[in-house]
């Protein structure tokens, strides 16, 4: 069934009526990811907080269109008054619905943290562990493996031993540097120790950390090759919270600064979302390809880039087919400012300096 028309009339017409209707449709395809559209004739004397619970509950990405009532747009994942963004997003929701919807429901939870969990452990570590699960799952899943098959991992190229992160100091600033440029610095398992572990001794001490990018890009995401490679999902996520580079990025979020540019794609922007610093070069990208491979954010997207800007925006980067410039990144508030390039490592310098 796919995308499923719902009146929006029926969200004035009492919690057991909408509750009965949703239940058919849902019912009519149990097992199949639906993304439920309200439209039509919006009430004009909603009661928002009948609507929020009921929205909120249905296992579905919901979408709400045309003139919709401000106090009720955010109860649904996403809202709009234009049919063609709608029906722009329905289209990125037919690529991979399972993982379009998991998102939508994990950022449901995001939201839900927002207010009262801005540094606290229980709200960061514990949506990085949903996160996870869910990713993991998705690896299992029909959407992944379909694009495996038409994706096969490369021929393993020779040892590579050169290291993947460099650490030096600068001043009172320690610098991290992300240096596999011929890769455009895409994380494979050496780097992502690498990176863990450079992050995690910063953490121990006061300095400020400057992380960058060598090359033509900052990240371009994970590394390709390696996507499904461990032997199972369970271990997957085992690892994959074990050697949370998300983690560390939040543990120093407050000294962390970090400068990007050229491509900034998955954990190329999930990662730096962590930091309270976030500087862009004019030239940069930003983007969410995860849904084409049938996955989600899995290096704390859901997490970093809800709370830096919001949930709806993370599902309309998952969704869309295209990046995003880095001056939308910062009217989105995904980024702090931009700078010309040849600006970038100066304005890192000066603004580690001052928190140093």
């Amino acid at each position: 069934m796919g995308v499923v028309d719902v009146d929006a009339r029926l969200l004035d017409a009492g919690p057991a009526a909408l509750e009965a209707a949703i239940d058919g449709v849902i019912g009519a395809a149990i097992g199949e990811p639906l993304l439920l559209r309200f439209d039509g004739a919006w009430p004009p004397t909603p009661d928002a907080a009948v609507v929020g619970l009921a929205v909120h509950a249905l296992p579905a990405l919901t979408l709400a269109v045309g003139a919709v009532p401000p106090e009720l747009a955010t109860a649904f994942d996403l809202a709009t008054p234009d049919l063609a963004q709608a029906a722009r997003w329905e289209t990125g929701f037919a690529v991979a619905p399972r993982a379009a919807v998991t998102a939508a429901l994990l950022l449901r939870r995001a939201s839900a943290d927002l207010p009262g969990a801005s540094d606290g452990m229980p709200g960061v570590w514990s949506g990085l562990s949903a996160e996870s699960t869910a990713y993991s799952m998705l690896l299992a899943g029909p959407e992944f493996a379909r694009w495996r098959a038409a994706h096969p991992p490369r021929p393993t190229a020779p040892t590579d031993d050169d290291p993947r992160v460099r650490v030096d100091q600068v001043g009172n600033v320690t610098r991290v540097t992300l240096a596999r440029s011929r890769r455009h610095n895409a994380i494979d398992a050496r780097m992502r120790d690498e990176l863990h572990a450079a992050l995690a001794e910063a953490a121990t001490g006061p300095r400020a950390v400057v992380l960058r990018g060598d090359g033509p890009s900052f990240c371009s995401g994970g590394d390709l090759d390696t996507f499904g490679s461990l032997p199972d999902p369970a271990t997957a996520h085992v690892i994959r919270l074990a050697r949370s580079v998300a983690w560390q990025a939040h543990r120093l979020a407050p000294r962390l600064v970090v400068g990007l540019h050229g491509a900034c794609l998955g954990a190329g922007i999930e990662i730096p979302a962590f930091a309270e610093h976030v500087v862009a070069t004019d030239d940069a990208t930003v983007g969410l390809p995860e849904l084409a491979l049938g996955l989600i954010p899995g290096a704390g997207g859901t997490v970093s880039l809800a709370r830096r800007s919001s949930p709806a925006r993370v599902l309309e980067l998952l969704l869309g087919d295209a990046t995003i410039p880095a001056a939308t990144a910062r009217d989105w508030g995904l980024v702090d400012e931009v700078v010309p390039p040849a600006r970038l490592d100066a304005r890192l310098l000066e603004i580690a300096e001052s928190i140093a």
